[in-house]
């Protein structure tokens, strides 16, 4: 297992958006991924705008944590998607995440779920589990944990909102009150102050807003780490 990455300051990861923007903005559809056998923990990161598909510089190394704290056989892998800026990127991540959570259940139906979503990627979790018309029962079951950050769809009047945010303030995109309350016990969803993606940003300024300050605090504050802890509890 790898040690811990490095972590990124704002400088870096805003270079890393832009290096990758030219490789996702021609880069081909990806296939709906299928299960890869029935590890104990299936760890799924879903990645923010214009991060690699190679692996999420906020969610990967919480994901090889969360593995080795288990001592258990546990699966790390990232959602394809595009992550891109274009309007359809979280749809199509929303339709990938289902069919990949569906078939995963149905093959490994005493496997536990647990999903970790950055800014674009927690929008697409979120999605997912609020439309539940396409994820089955059985899929919804054995999701055990949710660690969320830098949501669009965060609601500062949800119980399970973890982080310094303002009450008063919402998301970009939020979601009604209540519409992820099926989850709320398995639900950890953290947004700094600053960070116009989770804290009223202007809709129409789109990317933006994920280059405020506040987006990028997750890989300098003690937020992972939390989520690190209640991931391990929940996976007990």
């Amino acid at each position: 297992m790898r040690g811990r990455r490095r972590i990124l300051l704002f400088s870096s990861v805003t270079a890393a958006a832009a290096l990758s923007l030219s490789v996702l903005a021609t880069a081909a559809a990806d296939p709906i991924p299928q299960p890869d056998g029935c590890a104990e923990i299936r760890v799924v990161t879903v990645r923010g705008t214009l991060e690699p598909q190679s692996g999420s510089r906020l969610l990967t190394p919480l994901g090889e944590r969360i593995a080795q704290e288990s001592g258990r056989r546990t699966t790390v892998g990232e959602l394809e998607y595009p992550a891109s800026m274009s309007p359809d990127s979280s749809v199509r991540g929303v339709e990938n995440l289902t069919a990949l959570l569906n078939a995963t259940a149905a093959a490994c139906p005493d496997q536990q779920l647990v999903l970790l979503g950055y800014s674009q990627g927690a929008r697409v979790i979120g999605n997912a589990l609020a439309a539940r018309t396409a994820l089955t029962e059985q899929a919804a079951a054995r999701i055990d944990a949710i660690a969320l950050f830098g949501s669009p769809l965060f609601n500062g009047a949800e119980p399970y909102n973890r982080g310094n945010f303002d009450l008063a303030l919402s998301g970009t995109g939020s979601l009604r009150l209540g519409a992820l309350a099926e989850f709320a016990d398995r639900l950890r969803d953290y947004c700094n102050a600053g960070d116009r993606v989770c804290q009223g940003g202007d809709p129409a300024a789109g990317f933006a807003n994920a280059l405020s300050y506040g987006h990028f605090a997750y890989f300098l504050n003690d937020n992972r780490d939390q989520a690190a802890a209640f991931v391990r509890e929940q996976l007990r």
